[in-house]
């Protein structure tokens, strides 16, 4: 029982912490170049659906907890983005 809880916490650091790190490299890319960006975050979000619907064949609560990071890192993100670019920072 203990290392599952200990495997799930694992996970759930592993997903914030390279969601958190690609999300930063997104914002950075967009800010410079839109196309690029775009380009990079289309590729991400397929990444995105081949994960979770790994975690979700794994464990509901993996799956349910992936959803979790990966909407509340997106909506961050997408609020920085808009604040850099309201700023005139970019284009």
């Amino acid at each position: 029982m203990e290392s599952t809880i200990l495997m799930y916490i694992m996970l759930f650091l592993s997903q914030l912490f390279t969601a958190s790190l690609v999300l930063a490299i997104i914002t950075s890319v967009i800010v410079k170049n839109r196309k690029k960006g775009i380009l990079f975050l289309t590729i991400y979000l397929f990444l995105i659906l081949y994960s979770l619907t790994t975690g979700f064949k794994f464990s509901t609560i993996m799956g349910s907890g992936m959803l979790i990071i990966y909407i509340s890192l997106g909506i961050l993100t997408y609020f920085i983005i808009k604040n850099k670019l309201s700023k005139g920072t970019a284009i």
